[in-house]
């Protein structure tokens, strides 16, 4: 028949073509496998993940949010200066990632095969603390309404609800929250409300006192220092990592959903300090200055 020599020409493109297909779903099945595939080395977190870029918008709206309130950014320019720091904070942070992957003997074998290690060594939400906690000094210039806020948490989170029935603590719990934070707002406000009382004759002195200019400039430059700020921001992140990872806080009605899970303490140091050093080293690039030591 003369389809015969027609069909005989055709016929290795057509294996051609059935195989590459074949070979193409194959890929596609190990690629987005769990753990398995160069790419799903990349989507399940390794190198990269999608919702890294969710919590990068959520984090910064809250942290940048909390900072102003809080007079950890006073100035149009320190605002500026870390907003940038903050653009390039995920892009920085996956260089960090592979790099940290790569240098690992074992992890590097696991990624450069397509395999995913399930060990985490950095994280993205302790990298960014380092932008905005070199600015803790100056929300802790009023350092005593700080005092008498963690007062009243200290009390009402982790000493009364030891004596109350368990149907209760939660309640108890909330309320020391209401009043701690009416306590800082009072001790910081109330003096320019007409109709209340001075807060120091309320609260007493320890309350509203406040740190002066030259301390606070002193503790700003080590926050900010080359030699001593990654240290003291990757301490300050561990000690939060312990604080809001207590089993009594976890208990507080709808604070299991907001708390963070207990990171290793290794990954929090290292990820805090390396995210301090990167806002330092966006300082320098925008502003040309840089405090080495004090």
């Amino acid at each position: 028949m003369r389809f015969e020599p027609l069909r005989a020409r055709f016929e290795p493109l057509v294996h051609l073509g059935t195989g590459l297909r074949s070979a193409f779903g194959e890929l596609l099945d190990q690629e987005f496998g769990y753990s398995t595939g160069h790419l799903a080395a990349m989507l399940n977190t390794c190198l990269f993940a999608p919702s890294l870029l969710t919590f990068w918008f959520v984090n910064g709206v809250l942290d940048f949010s909390t900072a102003v309130a809080i007079g950890a950014v006073t100035s149009p320019g320190g605002l500026q200066v870390r907003l940038i720091a903050y653009l390039f904070l995920v892009p920085t942070f996956l260089v960090v990632r592979i790099a940290v992957h790569l240098l690992h003997p074992g992890h590097r074998r696991q990624v450069l095969s397509g395999s995913c290690p399930n060990t985490r060594l950095v994280s993205l939400d302790w990298f960014s603390t380092g932008i905005l906690a070199t600015g803790l000094p100056l929300a802790l210039q009023d350092l005593g309404p700080w005092l008498a806020m963690n007062v009243v948490f200290l009390v009402g989170l982790f000493v009364v609800p030891r004596f109350v029935d368990d149907t209760r603590a939660g309640m108890v719990k909330l309320l020391a929250i209401a009043a701690g934070s009416l306590v800082f707002l009072y001790a910081n406000y109330g003096g320019a409300v007409g109709l209340l009382p001075e807060p120091s004759t309320v609260l007493g002195p320890v309350a509203t006192f406040r740190l002066g200019d030259e301390a606070t400039r002193w503790l700003l430059r080590a926050f900010n220092s080359v030699l001593f700020g990654p240290i003291l921001v990757g301490l300050f992140g561990g000690m939060m990592n312990r604080i809001l990872t207590r089993p009594e806080l976890s208990g507080i009605p709808l604070a299991e959903y907001a708390l963070p899970a207990r990171d290793p303490d290794s990954v929090v140091l290292t990820s805090a300090a390396l995210g301090t050093a990167f806002y330092l080293v966006v300082v320098f690039l925008l502003t040309g200055r840089s405090t080495l030591i004090l």
